[in-house]
């Protein structure tokens, strides 16, 4: 009885894990138009009436229909469409240009094989102008595939017609060439374009409104929950809230993505789907300071009872700005679903009852009433807590998120004010009946959009899968703007020529490679078509195949040819095998009915991967395989053959193609490693230049703004080149885990850079936010006092970029850090004494420079001419500028932080010149995930009152920074892999230290990364990182834990 429970147990455990996989509807639909589309086009190449108006090239009807799917969005669909047909256009002309040339170098009607034998030497030459045209055409499809894979859509249907003209008869006339590469291409996408309309129509404008509600509501979440993470006393787990940055900026990634798709969209609805793109780019806007108020939370673990006592003072009102703020978000939610008909929004709320005015009014008031109460709260505390009003931390980190949540409800009250505009206007179009809705053509008026279609550098850029199957949730948006900042050449005008050329190769070296690659493989896949001897063999065993199956091998980096070649290698002999069983089914062609019937058994679960999983790349030249193999042998050709000969030809393409894209990346590889430390080194240069940009009056000039609107645009742009540089370095990172490596396992300094990557994220957020705050509210110091600080504040932001360019030279050169690096914390330090003596000397000593009362004023006359000084003190120390200086320096203590944090993953990986262990030392990762998950832990518990020593900086004795009371409950707690946020093996690294007489945080003498080494019990080898954390990516990150425990632990200093 127990064994058949077991049985049924485990049965419907797999039924549920089957079920999950099983289709939505969404998905559902898509592979039913994508499969209906496909099998017209080959029923229209199994008709012989229809076969014979397809030209020469029949097969590439299905061909097509596969690359051009209507599986997804109108908008994606058009826009791919559109780029084929370029790339379609642009190959026939080059086509027929190269052999217009070779028919004249010919001089000849003769086909190729009497060519041979009575024209050699002319038919050699015009092969020989082919190959020419043919290399060149191989670069630029390289190169135009490296920009980015949008251009995928362009180059390729651009090699299929050059690499196919090029193999026929060159005395072919140009009308039956430009017939065979035509007819079947445009059909196909028309067929496509019909599918998507009349089965299923999917518009991305009736998406835009399901999205957008999405990301609003996320949100209202996010800021809900920062707000009451902050006033809660008894904090709750920080994971979830930690987590919430990243959902956010992927769903606005999305929404971004799916408006992108509205603009190329021919709409029939009551408002454009451009009338969202000011909310969009407030929520753009408003995630900078959402993304602050929730690093104000990572802060505010610490139990410092001045912090808390200050976070009471105003907790009333912002709570009830909080409760304005969450009403506002949910009339702006009910707007949008209504204005954009979306459905699966609950409406609980009667917008003709909302008052817009009132409700704008409301969160005016909420803003005041919040700033009115902070300062009736500052004014009523005892005199001994006036440093709570002078530059420290708890005052640093309330004005943060102080200023930030202000910003929170302006944005929202913008927000209202737009979505009160949608309103008004769906409301006005629905009076006209019939008439109000209309057909919105947006990108007929916008020479933006019309660029978009082929613009390499917009916004939101495709990723490998997405490029394929177009769905918007895999498309990675890389900020307002992706161009690098280039500095002003300083070169004479006699060498600006060849300045320029250097300058543009050293920027496309990338391309260059890349396309170097392409024309290098496929020329020595496909040699043999340009040697009159060979030329009719290659034809023969279908040469063409090979070319075709390189090209889709040939990936930009090494790792990931290698992983294509695996998933190609399963596409082609899955799909070849099933049009095999396809053809024999048909029983000689007697029963075609069957055959296609077999056909669409074997698409359907090809669509599946294709449209619903990550395995886009087998899938696709899967389900062209048995198309192609099947029509090889069905559609009489002068090459012919067998179904099996067919079979056996496509599997030998596969392999020999594949063969020759992997020798070439080999022997010329582009490794994703040296692409990701290229991308986090332009990183670190370019946070470099932002501490700079941001930092105005380092020389001691009067200000009248903390940063001006040039200074601004600048920092603007060469942030978006950050984000889209991390963003890149992070994709590298990943391509990185698929590439083979000789000195060990990848798995470990994978680690490390994931938090180096975010790391620089969140220097960046805090940057951004900093600069956001300067230009709205200004900065004291820089505009009163910064004649007098401006020397500390130079100190300050030198040793802060200094150190970032030393991280990046030693990444990029593979060197250790030098013994020294300048200290950010303690210019910082000195900074702050500075301004906490000249904001004193400015304001808390007035009461001694007003005049003597006299020995007649009664006490409480003189307690009350106290009470007024002091109340017109804090008025001035509570204006915006003050607040956010506050702001910002909260955030460059965070940067600082960081920074060190950074410094110490840099040590991990080239390590360090530590004279006191020998001349090279590298830390341990394990070390350091140990120290970042027990320091975290006790901060949650609540337990950091107990430590007596600080943490050191620089990445000194690791394991003695936390002594405990309970030596035994400590060891017990250290590793113990169930409780800890981050997974720690048991076998604790700090034995090998002790046997060695060296520190935790460094080894012995120099290793090479992934080296082996000795473990705990002196025989058992482990590999570099392995006593390092087991915790996914999902969790917080090693680098946050220890910022967290260190800002909790280290002593504050009290000006």
């Amino acid at each position: 009885m127990g064994s058949s429970d077991g049985v049924r147990a485990l049965a419907m455990a797999y039924g549920r894990r089957l079920w999950s996989k099983m289709p939505n509807k969404t998905l559902s639909r898509r592979m039913f138009k994508s499969t209906v589309n496909s099998t017209i086009a080959l029923i229209l190449c199994l008709n012989p009436h229809t076969l014979s108006k397809l030209g020469g090239e029949p097969a590439m009807l299905p061909l097509i229909a596969v690359m051009v799917h209507p599986g997804r969005r109108f908008g994606t669909m058009l826009e791919s469409a559109l780029l084929n047909s370029t790339g379609l256009l642009l190959g026939n002309a080059y086509a027929l240009f190269g052999r217009f040339i070779a028919q004249k170098i010919c001089q000849s009607d003769l086909n190729d094989v009497d060519q041979l034998h009575t024209n050699y030497h002319n038919y050699r030459a015009a092969l020989a102008w082919l190959a020419v045209l043919h290399i060149l055409m191989l670069f630029f499809h390289g190169w135009m595939r490296c920009i980015t894979h949008k251009f995928f859509f362009v180059v390729f249907p651009l090699f299929l017609v050059v690499h196919f003209t090029f193999t026929d008869n060159i005395s072919t006339d140009a009308g039956t060439i430009a017939k065979n590469f035509t007819v079947p291409f445009f059909l196909g996408i028309a067929i496509s374009l019909a599918c998507n309309l009349l089965i299923f129509p999917e518009f991305g404008s009736s998406y835009l409104g399901t999205s957008i509600v999405q990301t609003t509501t996320e949100l209202q979440d996010t800021i809900e929950s920062a707000v009451n993470f902050f006033i809660t006393p008894n904090k709750s787990n920080l994971a979830p809230i930690v987590k919430k940055k990243k959902t956010l900026r992927s769903k606005l990634n999305s929404t971004q993505a799916v408006l992108q798709e509205c603009t190329y969209e021919i709409s029939y609805s009551y408002l454009s789907p451009a009338q969202l793109k000011p909310t969009i780019d407030i929520i753009r806007e408003q995630l900078s300071y959402t993304n602050a108020l929730i690093n104000a939370c990572q802060l505010q673990l610490t139990t410092n009872e001045n912090l808390q006592k200050s976070v009471n003072l105003s907790e009333s009102a912002l709570t009830s700005l909080r409760d304005e703020i969450s009403k506002a978000m949910s009339i702006i939610n009910t707007v949008i679903a209504y204005a954009y008909d979306v459905k699966d929004v609950h409406k609980d709320i009667d917008l003709q009852a909302v008052n817009f005015e009132e409700q704008l009014n409301s969160l005016a008031r909420g803003i005041a009433q919040l700033d009115i109460q902070l300062k009736e709260e500052f004014k009523n505390l005892e005199t001994d807590a006036d440093d709570l009003i002078t530059p420290n931390d708890e005052m640093f980190l309330m004005s943060s998120f102080h200023m930030n949540f202000k910003e929170t409800a302006n944005n929202v009250c913008n927000m209202l004010k737009q979505s009160e505009r949608i309103y008004r206007y769906r409301v006005e179009r629905e009076k006209r009946g019939f008439f109000g809705r209309r057909v919105w053509v947006s990108f007929l008026f916008s020479k933006d959009a019309m660029k978009g279609w082929y613009a390499a550098n917009r916004p939101d850029v495709l990723n490998d899968s997405a490029t394929l199957n177009g769905d918007a949730s895999s498309r990675i948006f890389l900020g307002d703007n992706d161009k690098t900042i280039e500095s002003k050449s300083t070169v004479s005008t006699k060498n600006k020529f060849l300045s320029n050329i250097v300058r543009f190769y050293k920027s496309h070296i990338p391309h260059i490679r890349f396309g170097m690659q392409i024309a290098v493989g496929l020329t020595l896949a496909t040699f043999p078509m340009f040697v009159p001897e060979a030329r009719h063999w290659f034809v023969d065993i279908r040469g063409t195949w090979i070319g075709f199956v390189c090209i889709l091998v040939l990936e930009p980096e090494l790792g990931s040819t290698f992983f294509v070649f695996f998933l190609r290698g399963v596409g082609v002999i899955s799909g070849a095998a099933w049009g095999y069983l396809s053809y024999v089914s048909a029983i000689h062609q007697t029963n075609p009915y069957l055959e296609v019937v077999v056909t669409v058994i074997g698409a359907i679960p090809g669509y599946y991967y294709f449209l619903g999983t990550p395995y886009v790349k087998a899938a696709i030249i899967g389900i062209i395989s048995i198309y192609i193999v099947l029509l090889s042998a069905v559609i009489p050709s002068e090459v012919g053959g067998t179904i099996l000969q067919n079979f056996g030809k496509r599997c030998l393409a596969m392999i020999y193609g594949g063969a020759v894209a992997l020798l070439c990346q080999i022997t010329f590889p582009i490794k994703a490693r040296d692409e990701l430390i290229k991308e986090v080194v332009e990183s670190t240069g370019n946070i470099s230049k932002l501490l700079l940009i941001f930092s105005a009056g380092l020389d001691g000039e009067n200000l009248q703004m903390s940063i001006s609107q040039k200074r601004y645009d600048t920092f603007k742009k060469l942030s978006a080149a950050t984000k889209s540089s991390l963003t890149r370095a992070d994709v590298y990172r990943e391509d990185a885990k698929n590439e083979p490596r000789l000195k060990g396992n990848y798995r470990d300094i994978e680690k490390v850079f994931y938090e180096i990557i975010f790391i620089l994220r969140e220097i960046l957020d805090r940057l951004d936010n900093i600069v956001q705050l300067r230009r709205a509210y200004g900065s004291a110091i820089i505009e009163e006092f910064n004649k007098e600080a401006h020397p500390y504040r130079r100190q300050t932001i030198a040793s802060m970029s200094n150190t970032v360019k030393a991280v990046g030279f030693a990444l990029q050169n593979k060197s250790p850090l030098p013994q020294y690096l300048p200290s950010s914390k303690i210019a910082h330090d000195r900074l702050l004494l500075k301004v906490n003596e000249l904001v004193k000397g400015k304001y808390h000593r007035s009461a001694r420079l007003s005049p003597a009362t006299s020995d007649s004023e009664s006490d409480s006359e003189i307690v009350m001419s106290f009470s007024h000084r002091r109340s017109g003190a804090v008025d001035r120390i509570l204006k915006g500028k003050f607040l956010s200086w506050n702001a910002s320096s909260a955030a460059i203590e965070e940067v600082i932080q960081y920074i060190e944090e950074l410094t110490e993953l840099t040590k991990v990986l080239v390590g360090v010149n530590e004279f006191k262990y020998g001349f090279l030392s590298r830390s341990l990762y394990s070390d350091y995930a140990a120290q970042a998950a027990r320091g975290y832990k006790q901060v949650v518990e609540g337990s950091n009152a107990q430590t007596t020593t600080t943490p050191a900086v620089g990445g000194g004795d690791v394991h003695s920074e936390f002594v405990e009371g309970d030596g035994d409950s400590s060891e017990e707690e250290s590793y113990n892999s169930e409780n800890d946020p981050v997974a720690i093996h048991g076998d604790d690294a700090s034995t090998d230290s002790r046997r060695t007489g060296l520190s935790n945080g460094f080894r012995k003498r120099v290793f090479s990364l992934g080296s082996w080494f000795r473990g705990d019990d002196g025989a058992s080898t482990r590999s570099f990182g392995e006593y390092g954390d087991e915790g996914d990516e999902g969790d917080i990150p090693l680098s946050l834990m220890r910022v967290v425990s260190r800002k909790s632990i280290v002593d504050r200093h009290d000006f």
